[in-house]
């Protein structure tokens, strides 16, 4: 148990924490030149994939407008027949 006694030192707790930063200010640009690329293409992907989506709701939305546009022309049409036909009898 000596080495687990000497990595709970604080001079040991010091020294690895010293370490990790180190090797962090090393590492952190190499891993953000890397990632940053990689984020805004999922970023764009994203950005494309909501105008997709947007797109195919408006013409889903425009398609709804069209449909209840000519129900209502059918309904209309049924009570000008209807109107007619009273007139007529």
């Amino acid at each position: 148990m000596p080495v687990a006694k000497l990595l709970t030192s604080k001079t040991a707790i010091f020294a690895l924490g010293a370490a990790s930063v180190a090797v962090w200010n090393v590492a952190a640009p190499v891993i953000g030149g890397i990632l940053r690329p990689l984020v805004k293409e999922a970023i764009k992907g994203g950005i494309l994939v909501g105008r997709q989506v947007q797109t195919i709701a408006e013409e889903a939305w425009q398609d709804v407008e069209d449909l209840t546009a000519e129900a209502q022309a059918e309904l209309n049409d049924q009570a000008t027949d209807a109107t007619s036909k009273e007139t007529n009898a």
